[in-house]
């Protein structure tokens, strides 16, 4: 059954199924219970118990359905290293906190004359820490 797909068929598939069955999998665990408590967030899914029951179901049924989509056309799991996940979301963090230094703030009103002494060297904390993360993250320092 190999043969279905030819290779950019495959690849295609393979990228949105495995971002469906990564979305299905992050659901079923918001519905099962996980709750993330943040410092700046909490996310606790409000869903009555019918209604957790009825999603459930469906998840399950569209994990049964990848599965057997797979294996009917031969698709197999392919390990990935989040290395790069994480170093791009640090490398965007970077950017987005260089985006909210004081000086960078005055497009939304005018800025307090402490601000900079207060959120600046913070921020560049916080941007110097996302940098060393993504870095200690490069394909040749990964190991």
């Amino acid at each position: 059954m190999n043969d279905l797909l030819n290779p950019d068929m495959r690849r295609s598939v393979i990228i949105i199924l495995r971002i469906y069955e990564e979305n299905l999998r992050q659901t079923e665990a918001w519905l099962l219970g996980m709750e993330t408590n943040g410092i700046l967030y909490r996310r606790k899914l409000n869903l009555s118990p019918a209604r957790q029951q009825a999603a459930l179901k469906r998840v399950d049924a569209a994990l049964e359905t990848i599965a057997v989509l797979a294996q009917k056309v031969g698709l197999n799991p392919e390990e990935e290293d989040p290395a790069g996940l994480i170093r791009g979301d640090m490398s965007v963090d970077w950017v987005n906190l260089n985006d909210i230094l004081s000086r960078k703030t005055e497009r939304y009103g005018d800025v307090n004359s402490e601000l900079e002494s207060v959120l600046d060297p913070l921020i560049e904390r916080l941007a110097e820490l996302a940098m060393e993360i993504a870095t200690i993250f490069r394909s040749d320092s990964a190991s």
